[in-house]
């Protein structure tokens, strides 16, 4: 039982890499593959990870690792789509209210009732 999928979608000059399920190794090293067999005339590598459910750090730096290898040797473009939940929510930094915890003794007097 496999618990990713990797295709690809190919056209003369442009190559989108789609990885599905658990990106660990055994999906970084298919990933991989399928870079290090792209012909000559792709000058542009898609890596999409939107339906990644998890992502192993070490088999992401596999991946990231082709990507610069075949960029380097073919001076093409990569562009990455990562999983939605790890893009940031909103363009707004909302700051929580920390407790006060340099109060006065009389701050925290309890009530003799």
């Amino acid at each position: 039982m496999e618990f990713y999928e990797v295709s690809v979608e190919a056209h003369r000059h442009c190559a989108t890499i789609y990885v599905m399920g658990l990106l660990a190794d055994p999906a970084a090293l298919h990933t991989g593959t399928l870079i290090d067999l792209l012909p000559p005339t792709t000058a542009t590598v898609r890596l999409d990870l939107r339906a990644v459910e998890l992502i192993d750090p070490g088999a992401f730096v596999s991946v990231a690792r082709a990507l610069n290898r075949w960029r380097d040797l073919s001076r093409g473009h990569v562009t990455i789509e990562f999983p939605a939940r790890s893009r940031p929510r909103s363009n707004h930094l909302h700051l929580v209210r920390q407790p006060n915890t340099l109060r006065s003794p009389s701050d925290t007097a309890m009530s003799c009732r």
